[in-house]
């Protein structure tokens, strides 16, 4: 039997491994929808990821229908990241990238607070104020150091069109904790990527009438399959490994990491970071990694 906390210290990996792959995804997703529409994509990226599931558990002999109880269970779990891409892909028609970078900010914050109400718990006051720390952080990267760029975000129709699907986000690491029943997690993700592929297509049909596949280059092919493959199939894996383990505040403030992940990949591509810009906006956001990490672990022995 493993040591728990080794089991934890697996699980933040998980979760951190999640949070780069999802970050490598910016730019090849960028040059995707800029050939496709964004719904067309999210929808080939979770068919290929459902498909890769189904092949690897049938190869392996352990693809297994589940009852329809099990089915409306991954239903739910699938709906909230659902929620979330078709909220974006609506708002983003008149919600500028800023607004929604700031926007998805809250999510961590709101994870805490459904999490309370779910399943009445206290996070600590110390967890709190990293939450918040977290949120201001991640702004100060966003808005390259300067805050006074939010006094002009307001709550526009698109932008609360956005924010619900930002609650959507936060709910779905306390659904995947709360509806997982012990199945494999190769199980739970395949199905979960199903469901969620079927009612995406029931959303995206329209669409996929008219799209001309043939202008996809094979460069751009690939990237769909980095999508498919490592930001989605590899991705939903890790996630709701981590959900189950991690109290659901601390997956959903892995999200504060994004935007350095973000600003790194950029330097190790050629753009130029000014560090006096985002440099305290990078260190908060580690510094809220840190209590995320170690203030639960010490909660956990106290216990």
């Amino acid at each position: 039997m493993s040591h728990p906390r080794f089991h934890f210290v697996q699980a933040h990996g998980k979760v951190l491994l999640f949070t780069l792959l999802i970050s490598l995804s910016f730019p090849i997703g960028s040059a995707l929808t800029a050939v496709l529409d964004p719904l067309v994509v999210t929808w080939a990226r979770y068919l290929l990821a459902a498909l890769t599931f189904v092949i690897l558990l049938a190869c392996q002999r352990r693809l297994v229908l589940p009852s329809l109880r099990d089915l409306g269970r991954y239903t739910l779990i699938s709906l909230p990241a659902l929620c979330y891409f078709v909220a974006m892909f609506v708002a983003l028609q008149e919600t500028s990238a800023l607004d929604a970078s700031a926007l998805y900010t809250t999510v961590p914050l709101i994870s805490a607070l459904a999490s309370m109400l779910i399943f009445q718990r206290r996070i600590g006051w110390s967890m709190a104020f990293a939450l918040l720390g977290g949120m201001v952080a991640a702004a100060l990267i966003i808005f390259r150091g300067e805050l006074s760029q939010l006094a002009s975000l307001s709550l526009t129709p698109s932008n609360r069109i956005y924010l619900l699907g930002c609650v959507g986000m936060a709910l779905n690491p306390i659904l995947v904790k709360r509806y997982y029943r012990g199945e494999s997690f190769a199980h739970l993700t395949c199905w979960t990527l199903i469901c969620a592929t079927l009612l995406l297509t029931l959303v995206a049909a329209p669409r996929l009438l008219t799209t001309d596949w043939q202008q996809v280059s094979l460069p751009l092919w690939l990237g769909l399959a980095y999508l498919a493959l490592f930001a989605t199939a590899l991705s939903f894996f890790l996630f709701q490994q981590g959900s189950v383990v991690l109290q659901p505040e601390q997956v959903s403030a892995y999200t504060y990491l994004i935007p350095v992940l973000v600003l790194l990949i950029g330097m190790l591509s050629g753009e130029e970071v000014i560090w006096r810009q985002v440099g305290w906006g990078v260190l908060g956001v580690l510094l809220t990694m840190a209590v995320m990490v170690l203030v639960p672990t010490r909660q956990a022995r106290r216990a």
